[in-house]
């Protein structure tokens, strides 16, 4: 995540979903795994720029996120602070410190202990899981989730959201990310499932639930999309 995303249509459905979730029972937290902005005069700014939704009439039930999204997304000062102080959620935790890939390891066991009690972990890195060509301690690493990180904030006992930016990779080959959190000890036994987001840019938000959560959260899940939100999001079972 960066603060130059900050209200974009990615921001719509993650915080919406949540916002679903808290509703229903659940506290949540979300480490924003941010990153520095792009400067503006770059060849790579390109993103962030998903926005187009908040010069249209809402078009899900959840009224007043749209309405704050468009206060910030379509300003010129955004920010995941501003996010935070939007009043959005009732006692969400969050992680906004930026991610240094030289200095992951304090950072992450800080986000630990800052959002290890909650019920929901959402992990919000640029890119999604790590892949084999960036080590996550090299220059781009920070863009990343590593495997070990959303398996302790399991082993913690919490359920936990990772987001994935799909890539151009045939299903198959796409969705070994996913299933490689089965071939780890503290993650095998993981309830797993993941929604995929397909505005503009196809997005996934990957789950691996408590056995002590799924009932509720299956639950939850489908009415939520049993709603407008089935326009954004939909469910696949892994």
């Amino acid at each position: 995540m960066k603060n130059q995303y900050a209200g974009d249509v990615g921001d719509y459905t993650k915080l919406g979903l949540l916002r679903g979730l808290e509703k229903a029972g659940f506290s949540i937290g979300l480490n924003w795994y941010l990153t520095p902005d792009v400067p503006k005069h770059s060849k790579t700014f390109t993103d962030g720029k998903h926005t187009k939704f908040l010069e249209c009439n809402c078009d899900t039930p959840d009224v007043d996120l749209h309405c704050a999204l468009k206060k910030i997304g379509l300003s010129k000062n955004r920010s995941v602070k501003r996010l935070e102080s939007a009043k959005l959620f009732e006692n969400a935790l969050f992680w906004n410190k930026l991610l240094d890939a030289q200095n992951r390891d304090k950072w992450h066991l800080e986000a630990l202990k800052k959002l290890g009690n909650q019920d929901i972990i959402f992990l919000d890195p640029d890119n999604g899981l790590e892949v084999k060509s960036i080590k996550p301690y090299s220059k781009n690493g920070n863009k990343y989730t590593t495997y070990q990180e959303a398996a302790d904030y399991y082993t913690n006992g919490a359920t936990v959201i990772i987001y994935n930016h799909r890539d151009r990779k045939p299903k198959s080959e796409y969705l070994k990310r996913f299933y490689r959190f089965k071939d780890i000890e503290e993650t095998k036994n993981a309830k797993m499932f993941y929604l995929r987001a397909s505005r503009y840019s196809v997005r996934d938000y990957l789950f691996l639930a408590q056995e002590r959560h799924f009932s509720d959260l299956e639950s939850c899940i489908d009415s939520f999309l049993a709603t407008e939100w089935c326009r954004y999001l939909k469910k696949y079972i892994l």
